[in-house]
Formats: structure tokens, sequence, C-alpha cells
């Protein structure tokens, strides 16, 4: 077990692949891997495999939380960590079912034909620079936008609060891509008992859906096949230059 382990630090090669040319293992053949030592008895859970031609990708529930492992074609290590095509730099991953978000973001950017699904917090730093980018893509994209609020950010859930509690898709474009921890109007907002609760209501859904997906950072983003992108190569895609 411990030897397990330790190759999980050790996994920040890169994989060369022209594509991830993957095949979706049946619920049986998921089952059979179930049956592996390390998955027995342990309360870790194969959800879904897909194989390649040199490993195998696989989504793991490991106490109620949801991750991407790599096992060895030989079936002989287990891997944590993430692939990437050194031709394209793009990550290799399972798709998500994106299908439990539709209909359920809080607001919506971009008047632009390419949807994406994107998971933010509104004090995440990573999140404000992509955001910066936003006007230059604007007729490009329709961002499908969720609250991702990280613990360690102290005014992330206030912060979302504040965005929530405008009642037009509009206004809370302009709070989003305005507010921060100084901003007078947010620090002076007051909710009643009842509207705090809605709000945190919604911010929970939110973050449920989020960890269903296995989000564990910001941003995160998802194409419409479930496909989880950088920001930085989203932007690529579209000609702006990250500076």
């Amino acid at each position: 077990m411990k030897k397990i382990f330790k190759l999980m630090f050790l996994f920040s090669m890169l994989i060369s692949l022209n594509a991830f040319a993957s095949t979706e293992l049946s619920k049986s053949e998921v089952n059979e891997l179930g049956k592996l030592p390390i998955f027995f008895g342990s309360g870790m859970k194969v959800l879904k495999a897909y194989k390649e031609d040199n490993f195998y990708l696989l989504r793991v529930n490991i106490q109620e939380n949801i991750q991407e492992l790599v096992l060895t074609a030989d079936k002989k290590y287990l891997i944590a960590g993430k692939i990437y095509n050194v031709v394209s730099g793009e990550q290799v991953s399972i798709p998500n079912d994106v299908s439990i978000l539709v209909d359920k973001e809080v607001l919506t950017y971009g008047t632009g034909n390419d949807v994406y699904y994107l998971f933010t917090d509104p004090e995440c730093p990573y999140c404000k620079k992509f955001e910066s980018y936003f006007d230059q893509i604007k007729n490009d994209v329709q961002f499908k936008i969720f609250f991702f609020p990280l613990s360690f950010h102290k005014n992330a859930i206030p912060l979302s609060k504040y965005i929530l509690s405008f009642k037009s898709n509009e206004d809370r474009v302009k709070a989003l891509l305005s507010v921060n921890p100084e901003t007078k109007e947010y620090l002076d907002k007051t909710y009643t008992k009842a509207q705090d609760t809605a709000l945190t209501n919604v911010i929970d859904a939110q973050m449920k859906l989020g960890e269903k997906l296995g989000v564990r950072g910001t941003p995160t983003l998802y194409d419409i096949h479930g496909k989880a992108l950088s920001w930085v190569k989203v932007l690529e895609r579209y000609g702006v230059e990250v500076k």
C-alpha cells in the first residue's frame, strides 16, 4: 500500500498521446476492476473506467471524494495525478456527466454559440484573472456560471450571496465582474434572515453540483461534452493571449 501511494507523488510525468482514443468499459468490466485488492474492501469504489493502450483511466469514489486515478495496463500500479497530451497540452480526463448542470446555472455570460460550464469563486485570484478576458470573447462564448466558494477564501460565500442578491442576469454579471471585498455596496449590504437562508440554500445546491463532478478548485471549466478544459487554452482557442 505504501509503495502505491509513494507512486502518487511521482506521477508528474507527461504521457505522449496524439489523441485520447479511449474505450469506455462496460459495467461488468468496471466491477472486475473493483475486485482488485487495492479497491476490494477498502471503501474505494470504481464508478467509471476508460481503457487506453497504455493505461486505464478511472473515476473513483474515495470516502465521498470523487477522484480520477490511473491504473497501469498491467494492473500492477495505481497512480494519482493528471495526464497531459504533450502535443496539445490538454489534460486527459474522463468526460463528466454535465447533464446535471442543465438550467442550474446562477448566471450566464456571453452571447456566442460555444457553451461552457464554469465553476467559479468570487474571491479566487485565478477566476478574476480569467474574468478579465471575458470581454474579448463575449461574442464567441456562452458561460453557464456556477458558484463554488472555496473554504480558505473567507469572503467567498458573502461575495457569492451579494452577487446572487441581484435579480436580473445583467445585474449579477455586473456584480460578478466588479465586486471585491472592499466594495462599499458589498460591505453595506444587509439581508433578512429569510433572504440569507434562501441565498445559503442556493450556494449549497451549487456546491453539491460541483462536488458530484469532482470539482476541487476554481476556475473549473467544462465543455458541453463534459470534458475538463484549461481556461488558458480556451482563451487561446479564440486568439486571446494570456499575459
